[in-house]
């Protein structure tokens, strides 16, 4: 016979005090230690990369909010940033020679490790790319200290675990990991060790896998933060921000800035209220978006400005300018309360949001740049990826965005999308060359784990995944697409002058041909206008972006070597000669680069004042 719902719970109920008793002997929680791994593993980093200062170097800030959390359970904290320990033995090695990835890593978790008894060590991952260094970290943690309970989460985590597609792979990679958080954990965790305290019931656990020798005892009930946990301050003083970008980036307009300032990252509020199907924040985050009560934000970004030095933050949410009023409210207080910062949104806004009185708001507020989610210019595309906007309202938003020019704003766009075709991936270009706005980053799709995008593509047998760790993004500072801009794309064998010719308006766009269609929307969207641009304010603007390219990005772009000559002729009369040679130098050394200058009847004359 069958067994009650009761009898099944309390079976449940002893195997997870049996799971807690022997993973906490003491049955207690008073230390932890947590820990976000590198980025990415060895054979992912790029030393001179690095050494550029190019990669990111983000605050631990979700780890930085569950200390919070934690601190009010009476448990004391530490956090370790194994990216930052990575990119600052880069930036100190006088060579790729005397550099060590690993041992960077390891020798500051083994001193981490070694620095208390800790009674649970937790370990996030939020990048898909970041696996496998993920998996090394967890794996260096068990064996060093194989009695303590290592437990892991994260978005990586909850989209990995989450997704049937996925799981039992991620499962059998994971074997030093003893328990699984998924969604946002702050209440989760307090719940956690609360149980594990014995001051609450067992079927008190939510958003919990927990490892037993036959398989995972599961608690899916899920609990979204509220207002209390969302208005606790994340311990900032477990990290230095000086740390953060000393050794890396912080968002996508550090080169607007003092390079010496010190940066910051916040959020004010959780979740976003578009449904794109490309995207894992709904899943993370759930449906709708949860915000902050505006002073605790305030109160953080005064603790950050006076406390810390900090002169510039970016904001880490996915939908900035959700509600019209708290959002205003945010902007017009941190002007009253003089909180003195400038920020960005690397992550991007809505283009419903631009309105003349929000982007007012923004400048005075002390907004120096933003990225505006468009990705596709064509309404059928951008209905069937669920995008929040049509064209007529990203066109409305690049009007008011262009009556700022104070702001440096940039847009999404996302090329190769399931069966698109040429008129498809034309309409973006032609929407994004009539917006008119400053920059367009442009990448191939790369689908993520649990998203609808990702799901369809798998049943179509469009995406391989018969190899978890090769489920990477092609785009970002570690992506496939970054070592080729770094090296100049010689790849491209074809005239991307005319990429759009070579199919049929309803021809869908074959793979082989993304990288060209990625030339030449970065040529005709991004260079081509610089050329057309007169005003003060957007030449000094793309004059910083360029030199922070040709000196950080792409050492090998003579699209922006030649561009920035051209912004410092007009500016200051010439170009300088030292730029004028690294672009001769290219020039010879690169057939591609030449024709290409030869396509687009550019010439390294144009911008020499000795040869003129």
């Amino acid at each position: 016979m069958e067994k009650s719902v009761a009898s099944r719970d309390e079976d449940q109920s002893v195997q997870v005090e049996g799971v807690l008793d022997r993973l906490f002997p003491s049955r207690d929680v008073r230390r932890v230690l947590f820990i976000t791994p590198p980025d990415v593993d060895a054979t992912l980093f790029s030393f001179d990369t690095a050494k550029r200062g190019r990669y990111s170097n983000y605050p631990p800030y979700g780890l930085m909010s569950l200390a919070t959390s934690l601190r009010s359970k009476g448990v004391t904290v530490d956090v370790v940033s194994l990216n930052s320990s990575v990119l600052k033995a880069a930036q100190i090695s006088e060579s790729a020679e005397t550099f060590d990835f690993d041992g960077a890593w390891q020798s500051d978790l083994d001193a981490a490790l070694s620095r208390d008894a800790f009674d649970m060590i937790g370990i996030t991952c939020m990048f898909t790319q970041t696996h496998d260094a993920f998996q090394d970290v967890c794996d260096r943690v068990k064996k060093t200290l194989p009695d303590v309970p290592v437990i892991v989460g994260g978005v990586h985590v909850t989209n990995a675990l989450t997704s049937s597609a996925t799981a039992d792979q991620f499962l059998e990679a994971m074997t030093s990991v003893d328990a699984y958080f998924v969604y946002e954990c702050d209440d989760a965790i307090e719940r956690f060790v609360d149980v594990v305290r014995g001051e609450q019931p067992t079927d008190a656990l939510r958003q919990l896998h927990l490892k037993t020798p036959t398989g995972l005892l599961s608690f899916t009930g899920r609990t979204l933060p509220g207002s209390e946990s969302l208005d606790r301050i994340p311990a900032h003083d477990l990290g230095d921000p000086r740390e953060w970008s000393a050794w890396g980036k912080v968002g996508a307009y550090t080169f607007l800035r003092d390079p010496e300032d010190v940066y910051a990252t916040v959020l004010s509020n959780r979740g976003c209220r578009a449904q794109c199907t490309f995207c894992s924040v709904r899943n993370f985050n759930g449906v709708g978006v949860r915000r902050r009560n505006v002073q605790s934000v305030i109160d953080e970004l005064l603790m950050l400005r006076y406390e810390f030095d900090v002169r510039h933050i970016m904001w880490l949410d996915d939908d900035f300018l959700y509600d019209r009023k708290a959002s205003l409210k945010l902007l017009n207080e941190m002007v009253r309360q003089n909180v003195d910062l400038t920020w960005d949104c690397t992550n991007g806004v809505l283009a419903s949001s631009c309105t003349d009185e929000m982007i007012a708001a923004a400048v005075a507020s002390g907004c120096l740049g933003l990225n505006i989610g468009m990705e596709s210019g064509n309404p059928d595309m951008l209905r069937k990826i669920r995008k929040p906007a049509s064209v007529k309202t990203l066109l409305s938003a690049a009007d008011v965005l262009r009556r700022y020019p104070e702001i440096f704003a940039r847009v999404f766009l996302i090329i190769g999308f399931p069966h698109e075709t040429f008129r498809q991936m034309r309409d973006t270009y032609e929407v994004s060359a009539e917006m008119g706005l400053d920059w367009y980053q442009i990448q191939v799709l790369q689908p993520l784990p649990n998203t609808p995008i990702f799901d369809e593509m798998v049943e179509a047998g469009l995406f391989d995944i018969s190899d978890f760790k090769e489920i990477r993004y092609s785009g970002g500072t570690y992506g496939r697409a970054a070592k080729r801009t770094e090296d100049g794309r010689d790849m491209l064998d074809r005239d991307f002058k005319s990429v759009f010719s070579m199919g049929g308006d309803a021809d869908v766009v074959p793979k082989p041909l993304f990288e060209d269609v990625w030339a030449y929307l970065n040529f005709h969207l991004n260079y081509l206008k610089i050329s057309q641009e007169t005003r003060p304010v957007k030449l000094d603007q793309y004059r910083r972006y360029l030199a922070h390219i040709t000196d950080v990005i792409a050492p090998n772009d003579a699209l922006a070597h030649y561009y920035l000559g051209y912004i410092q002729k007009t500016l200051d009369g010439s170009a300088q000669p030292d730029l004028v040679n690294r672009l001769r130098g290219l020039m010879s050394s690169s057939s591609f680069w030449s024709s290409r200058f030869a396509d687009f009847d550019l010439s390294i004359d144009d911008i020499d004042s000795a040869a003129a």
